[in-house]
This record gives C-alpha cells, sequence and structure tokens, in this order.
C-alpha cells in the first residue's frame, strides 16, 4: 500500500468508527437496541418477509421473529401480509419510524452537508466515487472472510 492509499484506508476506518458511535447513539435516541436498530435500516427500502430480514442481518428466524416482536410493541413497526403470498407475512415501518428517523438521522445529514459545503463539485464526485470502490472492497473482504 502506498502512503496515499494508506492514509486514505485509515480515513475510511475513522470514518466507520464515526458511523458506529453515530449508531450507538441513534439507538440510544430511539430507546432501542442495535440489532434493532439495524432491522429498522434495513427496511427503509421496502418491507421484508422475517425469512429476508433474518438472511439480510445474519440472525436466526427465532431471534428475528423476537427482534420483530419488540419492535412491533415499540410502535417501530407492523406485519402485515405478503401481497404476492397470502402464507406469509411481511415486516414493515410505520409512520412513527419515519418521524423518529427524521430527528435523529436529518441533523447528522445536514452536519454532513455542512462539512463538506466548501469541497467542489468535482471533488465531491471523487470523494463519492472512492468511497464507492472502497466499500465494495470491503463488502469482498468481509465476503472472503465468512468463506
Amino acid at each position: 500500500m502506498d502512503n496515499n492509499t494508506s492514509s486514505l484506508f485509515a480515513e475510511i476506518r475513522t470514518l466507520g468508527a464515526a458511523m458506529d458511535a453515530f449508531d450507538r447513539a441513534a439507538s440510544r435516541a430511539l430507546d432501542i437496541n442495535r440489532s434493532d436498530l439495524h432491522a429498522l435500516n434495513a427496511l427503509e427500502h421496502g418491507p421484508l418477509s422475517h425469512g429476508d430480514l433474518a438472511q439480510h442481518l445474519g440472525l436466526s428466524s427465532g431471534s428475528v421473529t423476537t427482534l420483530v416482536d419488540r419492535l412491533e410493541q415499540a410502535g417501530y413497526v407492523v406485519r402485515q401480509p405478503d401481497p404476492d403470498d397470502r402464507r406469509r407475512s411481511e415486516v414493515a415501518l410505520t409512520p412513527v419510524t419515519y418521524q423518529a428517523f427524521a430527528r435523529v438521522y436529518r441533523p447528522c445529514g445536514q452536519a454532513v452537508e455542512q462539512g463538506l459545503d466548501g469541497l467542489s463539485e468535482s471533488a465531491k464526485s471523487a470523494a463519492a466515487s472512492a468511497l464507492n470502490l472502497a466499500s465494495t472492497a470491503i463488502l469482498g473482504a468481509a465476503a472472503e472472510l465468512e468463506g
């Protein structure tokens, strides 16, 4: 690794640690644990079946059932019929969750935007490309570790 790549990787690790710290703070603000937060984040892209949610989170089906029970009791998710298969149900976010996410995530997004405001559009584009390439490489390395 050359010095620039090494420095960039160090900054990516610092970014990862900052995101981890934000996740801890977000979990506390929402009064849920980190696994529950990861589940809510996964559901932001649309409803998932229990099985798909379990696979996404790397949890057993029993653990996901308990997790969904907690989130449903807290008002963050609902179980709803799967429109494609009446025998299955899906887990979906509630309006309460979107309101809570706006309260928690919007200030972070605004702070990041303000922090990056001084960069030119080409610098922002280069940074986004570098982060995308790094994310792809990190996910590939994770897959290799999991074998």
